[in-house]
């Protein structure tokens, strides 16, 4: 057997040193080509935004060639490519995209080809060309209402309008130009990265302390736009993150917020657990001491989502001692209310338990349908307490010492921890109910109880 494998490898290399002999040519990867360029072509101008058309005139007398590659540079930096295949000498032409960038002023751009044959010889040519940024007549602000206003150009780079009377003072789209010239492109500004972005496609948020009609304005070269006002909490700037406001502030139990700039707050839904209002309107912290993320929520019901920290400012987490904090996820609870505020299982969305006392965590719920406006659903429930926001450890029924209140005769808690209706029960409509979690003694041995608000 052994002898009969030596035999076959003998007659196969036999074979190949044939093979190599007919063909002294035949290499791995082969002997280098000689690719050419004999033409390129570009034009000398062009425009950011545009789709820049260019053709060259290529050939290689040894080898067959393989690729045209079209690189594009501002400067130093690469900010385009694009690839043609050339599977025989000849003409080849395409189309190379100059990207509209922020702040970056008119001057001269370099087009790099290179040519590469099958055995990978390649040959480089570069072409100067001169961009400049589109003056364009006018840019549309189209709003996620679906509402269009039509920015003229007040002067270079500079867009503007005056909105109808009707208008709200909080307005937010996108920033969408016509095509410039006969190789330009729409371009679509949007937020991004906490800030205004090409090809984004987040709305862009314009915020006016003035009642309409006011001036909105849109600069091309810089990325910004007016109006856009601060909010503030106790003179604090609130930051500007993912098209929402936020801060991180550290607040103790009995704090009065004050807010600046945010439009009607009296119409704000206000969480019963972490705050509290006082008679003359004005609005108390109500949770223990600590580090907080207040996040202003406008879009459906306005309301201030409030999420615990930990001293570092990250999203607190349940530690084994009972302190930190307790996140809900699933269907049929929800802030601010049914409509809008379900967090489903999303990572990232739950909603937090108020720390109401040291390890000691409280909702407090009002029950309506699904399309009502209550923070629980009357008919049916599927959630589940969590150490933290995201995946990872939960409160299964064995975390549970002891349940009280309408625990299990209303409410039922799976093995795994999902509450439910026990069977024929549901919430009356309208009825205020209070969940508290005990952490005293760790999450391993919690006290739940769900009470009827009397």
């Amino acid at each position: 057997m052994k002898h009969t494998n030596i035999s076959i490898f003998l007659f196969l290399g036999l074979i190949l040193a044939s093979f190599l002999a007919c063909d002294e040519d035949v290499e791995f990867p082969g002997k280098p080509g000689n690719p050419q360029i004999i033409e390129a072509q570009i034009v000398s101008t062009a425009f950011f935004g545009d789709s820049i058309p260019f053709t060259a005139t290529v050939t290689d007398p040894k080898v067959p060639l393989s690729t045209l590659k079209a690189q594009l540079f501002y400067g130093d930096v690469k900010v385009s490519e694009t690839t043609i295949r050339t599977k025989q000498d000849g003409t080849y032409s395409g189309k190379i995209f100059a990207p509209f960038l922020k702040e970056v002023p008119d001057g001269k751009a370099t087009l790099k080809l290179i040519l590469q044959d099958i055995h990978f010889t390649t040959v480089e040519q570069d072409l100067p060309i001169f961009l400049t940024r589109p003056q364009f007549e006018y840019v549309l602000l189209v709003t996620v209402t679906d509402d269009t206003l039509r920015l003229d150009r007040k002067e270079d780079n500079l867009y503007s309008t005056l909105t109808d009377p009707s208008m709200p003072q909080l307005l937010k789209g996108v920033i969408v130009t016509p095509k410039y010239g006969a190789n330009g492109n729409p371009i679509i500004f949007g937020w991004e990265n906490n800030g205004i972005k090409e090809g984004a496609s987040t709305p862009i948020t314009f915020l006016s302390l003035q009642s309409s009609p006011y001036e909105i304005t849109f600069n091309a070269f810089s990325y910004t736009r007016t109006p856009f006002t601060e909010y503030k909490v106790n003179g604090k700037s609130m930051d500007f993150v993912d098209g929402k406001f936020q801060a991180d502030i550290d607040l103790k139990k009995g704090d009065m917020l004050t807010f600046e700039n945010i439009l009607n707050v009296s119409h704000f839904w206000i969480d019963p657990d972490f705050f509290n209002v006082t008679n003359d309107g004005h609005i108390r912290f109500a949770a223990i001491d600590g580090k907080y993320r207040i996040i202003v929520e406008e879009e459906g019901i306005p309301y201030f989502r409030v999420q615990t920290l930990d001293k570092n400012g990250n999203k607190a987490v349940m530690k084994e001692d009972g302190s930190g904090a307790i996140w809900i996820a699933g269907w049929g609870i929800a802030k601010p209310a049914m409509t809008t505020g379900q967090p489903g299982w999303n990572p990232g969305k739950m909603l937090c338990m108020a720390p109401v006392e040291p390890k000691i965590y409280r909702m407090t719920v009002t029950a309506s349908d699904e399309q009502g406006l209550g923070q629980i659903r009357s008919d049916w429930i599927g959630f589940k307490f969590f150490y933290q926001d995201d995946w990872g450890d939960e409160f299964k029924k064995a975390n549970y010492a002891e349940t009280k209140g309408l625990i299990p005769s209303v409410i039922t808690i799976s093995d795994s921890g999902d509450l439910e209706f026990a069977p024929n029960q549901q919430l009356e409509d309208g009825k205020t109910y209070v969940i508290t979690i005990d952490c005293t003694n760790g999450p391993t041995q919690a006290i739940i109880s769900i009470e009827k608000k009397l």
